[in-house]
This record gives structure tokens, C-alpha cells and sequence, in this order.
């Protein structure tokens, strides 16, 4: 997924490996020094200059500490830093904290190991990781949590003996289901044991002086980022550098030193805090510190499909590039999730800020609850369910169609609630509840969705049928506005970095068309053309229940009639949705768009069907004085919320996506084609059409700031002329 969705693939190797290429793209050879211990530091207004054990000094104009947890330079910092920040030293000289020890180790080939795989493995107390690479090589870890936490100066070290006995201790740990560690130990090349260090810091540059790696924001190694982390901060450093120098002609002042470091460590601080945390919560669920932990672990991991790689993903995006070299061909070419330095960790969108944006649904919500109160429903359905007979129908009311009673109780006064519409006590009563049933049909569509987009895993769009069938019994009027808020907190523009975020499951969404038209629109429509009222009630009661049905037609029995192709699809394919979202919603669109044009046809005025159907109406249900009014003012209600909750909803959307930069249009024109599709097709049928639009936008088009080819080949152009 990696190689997808970045033109990388994860690469596993040793240390010493990654210090030859190092060393090999270093063109001066003379200029690298090896076996020099610092001994001090010096810095000036003119300067810094390094004195090392064997009598020699190097002067220039920044030092550069990358030299580890265990940093000389960062204690250098610290010294000359302490008269004028001696509050963050003293915070630093104790940033560190190790609650965990590791071993280290690389092993040759271990049958029963497959080369290409991950292996994570959790316990309480203590957890393994093992990456198999080329050969078979192994890469592991094995994480123990020990007796207590160690800072500073206490900081344990191992000797050779305490490695092998806690080896020997962990023998019997289990890396995969068939290998025991004792296996890999046995083929192992280099081990080390080693507390994890853990920590951030405030104090990473003063005066001409810098540090970055590990030596100012050290992670536990679960998530294997640490020395991702630390290339990013050289990289970052580099460019501030090159900044430096392209400023002035002659050799930056101090002051621009100063001022340049410190801009290093603004914009590293946030992403690096996180990564640390992230890491730091990684290892601690893998050992299924506490309860949430565990729960997470044992109950939640299990069904999140690509957890880890979405997370890591997470931390890829953001990466800062070599602003002064090209960018390779490889990072922008046939990516499926071009890097972004505005996305990712650290720069992620406030929940709480969407929350306040959202904040007008939570009035809605509160408005339509009170207005649609249905209260004044229950005498009424006592006395007629009591007498079994209405006003407007010669036949008795059917109260029974379930085998159990208790169903049906629940669901008699809903239809009571709707007898004066199977009985088409008006003509106009029953093209407005028609009307309404058209458009819910497609919101219900584009709730279901939603429910199948990998980007929507964990949240509560994932569960329509609980929004659905609440609806049943209180309006979807008064429950749109609770669905609409949390999908716009759970789903920012930045949950679809990667493009097969926005994939749903094919085989799901294939029976989405389906299932509506067999267990909501087939019922729908024998509750209003069957011949008899009695034949019109029961088919009602069997369409009351449609988020059931809906959900037991698509998840249980449709769905295995169509190949689950979503690991394929993320990879290689993420797209492969689009063309069945597209018939699914002109399917309905187009229905719903010929109930509106027959609906404006019997009236004879559009204007007439507008009010009935998008404005508000002038009376409140709760001052109706008959069933007949009620249900005809609820529904006029519900619909003008629906359908102004739904309009207000996809506005949100459309300004995620403007905002991102991914729609030019202007909002008058967009709201232009809203009207003008409202008027002439109708809001549900507009509504999947605005629906439709913001689909093919979010799978075409780029967030603003990401590295795309196009972009790449633009920067070029421009330079070139």
C-alpha cells in the first residue's frame, strides 16, 4: 500500500548499510571526520568553534548536532543556554523517560517467517514487532514494559549476560502463530538491548547552535518513524540553510542565524510533538497498557482493515521536501497520495472547529424536535386503534402484520399516522408524502454510501440503519440535522489525502440500488397503488420497517452475490466505485425527478409544489385540530427540514472542497445550478447531482497544496523561463 500510495516502498536495512550511502554521496571525502569526541563549545557573535579530545578545533558559522538521545552538543546547548532559559533546560535536563526496554536483534532466515510481511504481536506488559526483508533477513523487536519509570541519569544500560537472559525469558513469546521467538534467536546476527527513551524538547537551538534527531525529539520505535523523523528535521534544516544564504550576498549575521533556527524549530515542533506521542500510544497499546488499550486492541483492531498503513500514511503525507532539487519523478507519478506539507500530522483540521461550523444542525434539530413534536398523534391513534376504524375508509383498519405483538404495537400509530395517505383522503395529501418518500429514498442512498467509504470507518456514518430508523418514529426532519453534524465532524477534506480513502467497498455499494428498490421504493409504492386500503396498510407496515430490511438485503444476503474487490481496488483501481455510484443515484435521481414533474403537473404551477414540498409551512402540526392536518403539516415539516438540512449539508461540503482548492467555480454560480436544478428537476433529485459532483471531484481533483505531477512540471516551466 505504501508503494501505491507514495512511490515508496518500505525498506527495512541496517544501519550500517544506510551509513554507506550516506557516506557515498558525500563528494569531499576529506571533509567527513570520524573518531572525534567533543569536548567543548564555543560560541560568538563571529562563530561557533567545536575543540575535540584530540586537540583540534573546527570554526564555522552553525553546529549541527545529530549525534543521538545521547547528545554532547545538546548538553553544550544547555550550558551556554542556561543564564537566559533556565527554566526550559531545566525541563529538558528531564524530558527524557523510558518506561519500556527493547531487543534489538537481526536474524537470518526463520522458516515459518514470509518474506515481505509484517508481524506485530500483543500482550499485557509487554508486545513484538518482526519485518521480514529480502532473503529473509529479520528485523525485531521484543518490547517489555519494566518495573518502573527511568529519567535522566537513571537510565539503565545492559551487559551482554542481562541481553541473553532476557532473550532466554522470552522464549516462548509467539512472533507468529507457528514461530516462537526462540527460533528467531537462534538464527540471530546482532541483538542489543536498550531502554526506549521517550521525549520532547523546548530548548533545540540557541545562538549558532542546533540540534535535530534524536537528540531532541526521541519516539519508541513501534510505529517505525524515528529515523524517518530525523531525516525529515535534516531536511527541514537544509532548506532553512538555503534560505539563509539566498537572502544576502555575504555570510548570514548572527541574527538571521538566529532567526532562521528558530523558524527550524516552529516548523518541526508540532509534527515531531505528535509523531512522538503517536509512538509513545503505539507502544503502550501494543502492550495493552490500559483499559482502553485493550478494548481497542481485542475488540476494535481486528475490524479496522488497514489501520497501520492509514496511520502511517498519516506521517508520510506531511513530509518536507528538498525545496532546492527536483522533485523525483517517482514521489508524483501514478501516486494515489501525492505528499502534502499542509496534511498530516501536526496539521490535521480541529474537530472542535468543525464542531462550531456544524454548531446551526444542533439548532435544527432542536427547531424540528419541537415543531414536529408528535404528541398531539397519540389520542388520536389510542382512539382509533382502540375502534379499529377511520373516517375515511370503509374497511377496518388493520393494527396486526407481524407475528410478534409487541412489533406491532410499536408500529400502529405510525400507521395511523399515515392512514389518511394510503386512503387518499386528497389527492394533494398523498403527491406530498409521495413527494417526500422520493427524496428520502435518495438521501437514504447517499447515507448507505457514505456507510461504505473506507474514509468513514469508526464514525458513526457508518451505521445509517441506527439514523434511519430512529427517523421512522420521529421524522427524518428532526434526525437529518444529528447525522449531517457528525458526518462534517468526521469527515474534513483531510481524510482523503489518499484517493482509495474515498473508494467504498464495491460489492456494498453494488447492492445499495437494489436494496432500496426491493425493501423501500416495491413497498412504497403497493402502500399507495394497492387496490385495497387493507392491501395499502399492510404493505405499510412492511415499509415501515425498511432500515431493517435494507440493511439485512445489502450486508447479508446481496452483498456475497458480488466479489469483494476493495484490496484490490485500493492499490491499483480506486475508482472502480465510481461508475456504479453513478447509476445508483441517476437511477433515483431520475425517479425522484419525474415524481417532481408529475407533482408540478397535477398542480399546474411550480410554485405550488415548491410550497409544498421545499418551503416551510405556515401552520405548526401541533396546533391541528383532526389526524388529517397533522399529517399533513408533519410532513410539509419534514420535508422543508430534510431538505433544507440536506442543502445546508452539501453547501458544508462544497466549501471543504472550495477551501482545499479543489473547485474553481464561484459560489453564485453554484448556487445558480442549486436553483435552477431545484425548480426544474426537483431538491431530491438535486440533491444526488450535488451528491454525484463533489464524487468526481473528490476522485479528480488535488487539495491545493499537494506535490502532483502537473504542479511538478509547472514549477519547472516557470524556472526554466
Amino acid at each position: 500500500m505504501a508503494f501505491a500510495r507514495t512511490g515508496y516502498h518500505h525498506v527495512f536495512s541496517d544501519r550500517q548499510t544506510l551509513l554507506q550511502i550516506l557516506r557515498n554521496g558525500i563528494q569531499d571525502q576529506s571533509k567527513l571526520l570520524t573518531n572525534k569526541k567533543v569536548t567543548e563549545v564555543t560560541n560568538s557573535p563571529d562563530g561557533v568553534t567545536v575543540a575535540c579530545e584530540d586537540g583540534s578545533k573546527y570554526t564555522g558559522h552553525i553546529l549541527v548536532g545529530a549525534d543521538g538521545v545521547s547528545s554532547k552538543t545538546r548538553e553544550a546547548l544547555w550550558k551556554l543556554a542556561a543564564a537566559e532559559f533556565p527554566q526550559k533546560v531545566h525541563h529538558d535536563r528531564n524530558a527524557l523517560v523510558a518506561e519500556y526496554q527493547c531487543l534489538f536483534g537481526i536474524c537470518s532466515k526463520v522458516d515459518g517467517m514470509e518474506i515481505g510481511e509484517g508481524e506485530y504481536g500483543y500482550d499485557e506488559g509487554q508486545s513484538t514487532l518482526a519485518v521480514v526483508c529480502k532473503d529473509g533477513r529479520t528485523y525485531y523487536f521484543i518490547f517489555h514494559k519494566m518495573d518502573k519509570p527511568h529519567r535522566g541519569a537513571d537510565m539503565p544500560h545492559y551487559s551482554r549476560e542481562e541481553m541473553e537472559r532476557f532473550a532466554r525469558d522470552h522464549f516462548d513469546m509467539k512472533i507468529r502463530p507457528t514461530v516462537r521467538f526462540e527460533a528467531l534467536w537462534k538464527n540471530t546476527l546482532a541483538s542489543n538491548l536498550l531502554v526506549l527513551e521517550e521525549g520532547t524538547f523546548k530548548l533545540w537551538t540557541h545562538g549558532r547552535i542546533v540540534c535535530t534527531g534524536d537528540s531532541i525529539h526521541k519516539m519508541t520505535p513501534n510505529i517505525g518513524f524515528g529515523g524517518n523523523t530525523a531525516v525529515e528535521s535534516a531536511t527541514e534544516l537544509a532548506n532553512i540553510i538555503k534560505e539563509m544564504v539566498d537572502q544576502g550576498s555575504g555570510r548570514p549575521s548572527e541574527a538571521q542565524i538566529r532567526a532562521g533556527l528558530a523558524r527550524f524549530q516552529e516548523k518541526r515542533k508540532s509534527r515531531t510533538d505528535k509523531l512522538v506521542k503517536v509512538s509513545a500510544d503505539a507502544t503502550r497499546m501494543q502492550a495493552l497498557q490500559t483499559l482502553g488499550h485493550r478494548l481497542f486492541a481485542r475488540y476494535a483492531l481486528p475490524y479496522v482493515g488497514d489501520y497501520v498503513p492509514n496511520l502511517q500514511s498519516t506521517f508520510f503525507v506531511g513530509a518536507p521536501a528538498i525545496n532546492f532539487l527536483p522533485i523525483p519523478p517517482r514521489s508524483v507519478v501514478g501516486v494515489t497520495m501525492p505528499f502534502n506539507p499542509a496534511q498530516g500530522v501536526g496539521k490535521k483540521e480541529s474537530v472542535l472547529k468543525r464542531a462550531v461550523i456544524a454548531l446551526p444542525f444542533l439548532f435544527l434539530f432542536y427547531f424540528a424536535k419541537n415543531l414536529m413534536d408528535p404528541a398531539p398523534l397519540i389520542p388520536w391513534a389510542t382512539s382509533i386503534l382502540e375502534h379499529k376504524t377511520v373516517a375515511w375508509s370503509d374497511t377496518p383498519l388493520p393494527t396486526r402484520f407481524y407475528p410478534v405483538e409487541w412489533l406491532n404495537g410499536l408500529l400502529a400509530p405510525l400507521i395511523v399516522f399515515f392512514s389518511p395517505v394510503l386512503a387518499g383522503f386528497t389527492d394533494s395529501l398523498s403527491t406530498q408524502a409521495f413527494l417526500l418518500l422520493a427524496d428520502y429514498g435518495i438521501v437514504i442512498a447517499i447515507w448507505l454510501i457514505e456507510s461504505a467509504r473506507r474514509a468513514n470507518i469508526f464514525t458513526p456514518s457508518q451505521v445509517p440503519f441506527l439514523f434511519t430508523l430512529a427517523s421512522q418514529f420521529v421524522g427524518v426532519g428532526v434526525i437529518s440535522p444529528l447525522y449531517y453534524l457528525l458526518h462534517y465532524i468526521y469527515a474534513p477534506i483531510d481524510v482523503f489525502k489518499a484517493s482509495d480513502m474515498r473508494l467504498t467497498r464495491v460489492a456494498y455499494t453494488r447492492t445499495i440500488l437494489p436494496a432500496l428498490l426491493a425493501a423501500y421504493y416495491l413497498p412504497l409504492y403497493a402502500s399507495f397503488l394497492w387496490p385495497s386500503f387493507a392491501g395499502r396498510v399492510y404493505w405499510n407496515f412492511l415499509w415501515q420497517l425498511f432500515p431493517l430490511w435494507i440493511t439485512l438485503l445489502a450486508s447479508y444476503v446481496l452483498f456475497y452475490f458480488f466479489a469483494d474487490t476493495t484490496k484490490h481496488d485500493r492499490l491499483h483501481n480506486v475508482r472502480r466505485d465510481l461508475p456504479v455510484i453513478r447509476t445508483t443515484m441517476a437511477v433515483l435521481a431520475i425517479h425522484s425527478a419525474a415524481v417532481w414533474l408529475y407533482a408540478w403537473y397535477q398542480s399546474g404551477f411550480v410554485a405550488e409544489t415548491m410550497m409544498n414540498t421545499i418551503l416551510p409551512p405556515l401552520h405548526s402540526p401541533q396546533g391541528a385540530k383532526d389526524l388529517v392536518t397533522f399529517t399533513g403539516e408533519f410532513l410539509r415539516f419534514d420535508s422543508a427540514f430534510l431538505v433544507g438540512n440536506t442543502f445546508f449539508w452539501m453547501g458544508l461540503l462544497f466549501w471543504d472542497i472550495k477551501h482545499a482548492g479543489m473547485l474553481e467555480l464561484g459560489w453564485v454560480w453554484i448556487l445558480v445550478y442549486a436553483l435552477v436544478a431545484a425548480v426544474t428537476v426537483g431538491p431530491g433529485a438535486t440533491a444526488a447531482l450535488g451528491f454525484l459532483w463533489r464524487e468526481e471531484i473528490l476522485a479528480t481533483r488535488r487539495h491545493w497544496a499537494a506535490v502532483t505531477e502537473e504542479k511538478t512540471v509547472e514549477k519547472a516551466h516557470a524556472k526554466t523561463d
